[in-house]
């Protein structure tokens, strides 16, 4: 059995002429969320074997207050997690090696969404409006192998949306 966690980045600075897509940080909206996601794996003691990050500095700023509580110093920055598909997204996930069970990938819209959406096997209906910035959403799936992974195999267990300003996350639940 293989878990992976999928999380959008939490909310950003417009674009805009002075800074490049690449470049944008996270805005106070966004360091907060990320906050959230820190409590909330805290106080589930999530841990994970392997972190997948894309090298964008919002991705980077989501991943910070993440870093103490992962359980692992296995990451992986890489701009080759910036802005691509699900397909490609899925491409690297079955690049995993196979000794790595537990996986957080922390990527952008729209190939986190749409690799949400097809990796599961069936999608709860608040996900079919959208997957917000900082959504968690995380799936087990029945492989041994991470090259055995594909679309539609997932199970939604667990499922974390920090609400805008809180400050708390909720009491971890899986689904």
């Amino acid at each position: 059995m293989k878990t992976l966690y999928i999380l959008r980045h939490a909310h950003s600075e417009p674009g805009g002429a002075i800074l490049s897509d690449f470049d944008r940080p996270l805005d106070e909206r966004g360091q907060a969320e990320a906050g959230a996601i820190a409590r909330y794996f805290q106080q589930s003691g999530r841990q994970f074997d392997y972190v997948m990050c894309s090298a964008a500095l919002r991705a980077q700023e989501t991943l910070e207050p993440l870093r103490p509580i992962l359980g692992t110093q296995a990451i992986e920055l890489s701009e080759n997690f910036y802005n691509i598909s699900e397909d490609k997204i899925l491409s690297y996930l079955r690049l995993i090696p196979d000794e790595m069970n537990n996986v957080l990938y922390i990527g952008h819209n729209p190939g986190v969404a749409f690799a949400i959406l097809k990796l599961a096997g069936s999608v709860p209906d608040f996900l079919k409006d959208g997957i917000k910035t900082a959504t968690l959403v995380g799936f087990q799936f029945p492989i041994y192998k991470w090259k055995d992974l594909d679309w539609r195999e997932g199970q939604i267990w667990d499922v974390f949306q920090p609400s805008p300003g809180a400050t708390e996350a909720p009491a971890p639940k899986g689904l």
